[in-house]
């Protein structure tokens, strides 16, 4: 029997491009490179006519990795390695998990703003903590990182991998339940959503077209902290985000919370079909 999740669905018509202003994502130039070798990686955020190159900085990442067939690979070599012309050497054939991480951010913003940030990114324990402490006028203090991951297939290997549902133990992360690479349309498509580990519940995922980002639509977790992006979902690149953050006592810059945005990409489609 197929898993059941609470999810809502709305079609891109309905949400605005404000929604989805803060994605951050890494994008390889290709998702399944037809041999190992160096692949180029964007990293990019914002949406639509806000999307822009991440101004990559080497004092703003904390790694550059991935896991795959020879284990974890440290892309991370020196400065250089760092700008905004990133490639990384994926020697093996199979899935390669790449993932970024960053230092934190300040951010400020005015009381109405901040309420609305939280609104359309469903942060649902910033929404909770300043209702119940009467601070809905106050402005909106964070601290925010990021973390983002690519799935990307190299080759046709003979033999499955089950790369793609690694837990990495990043601070927050997306956690696809199914193989993005042997997913068919029409199928279920599960993720899982964790907070420093934990399950969370009712947290939005957002998905984007990475081909035509006027495909968009969101859902939300479950009970279990699971989703099923199947809905408007179809062939192609795609990104899934989500933002989820919580209040600490003594954050640096007097802020409030602390904020992580976190990313997954991946395409639902290989070249390996021979055709």
């Amino acid at each position: 029997m197929p898993l059941r999740f609470a999810s809502t669905f709305a079609i891109a018509a309905l949400l605005g491009g404000q929604a989805f202003a803060h994605d951050f994502w890494i994008e390889p130039e290709t998702y399944n490179p037809q041999a190992p070798g160096a692949v180029a990686l964007d990293v990019l955020v914002g949406h639509g006519e806000d999307m822009s190159d991440w101004p990559v900085s080497p004092s703003r990442i904390i790694g550059l990795r991935s896991i795959g067939p020879d284990g974890l690979e440290n892309h991370a070599n020196g400065p250089e390695t760092l700008r905004s012309d990133i490639s990384l050497e994926l020697a093996s054939e199979g899935q390669h998990l790449v993932f970024i991480e960053t230092t934190n951010s300040f951010s400020s913003l005015p009381a109405q703003k901040f309420n609305s940030y939280l609104k359309e990114e469903g942060i649902v324990p910033i929404e909770v903590h300043r209702a119940t402490n009467r601070l809905l006028r106050d402005e909106g203090l964070e601290l925010y990182s990021r973390r983002g991951k690519a799935l990307i297939q190299v080759g046709c290997p003979a033999e499955t991998s089950d790369v793609w549902k690694t837990n990495l133990g990043l601070t927050l992360e997306i956690i696809p339940l199914v193989d993005p690479f042997q997913w068919n349309e029409g199928d279920s498509f599960p993720v899982e959503l964790r907070f420093h580990g934990a399950l969370v519940p009712n947290a939005t995922l957002k998905m984007t077209n990475l081909d035509d980002d006027s495909l968009q639509f969101r859902v939300t977790t479950n009970a279990e902290g699971q989703a099923d992006i199947s809905g408007e979902l179809s062939e192609g690149r795609w990104l899934v985000h989500n933002v989820w953050a919580e209040p600490v006592a003594g954050l640096l810059e007097d802020a409030d919370y602390q904020t992580v945005f976190s990313s997954l990409t991946f395409q639902t489609e290989t070249d390996c079909s021979g055709e």
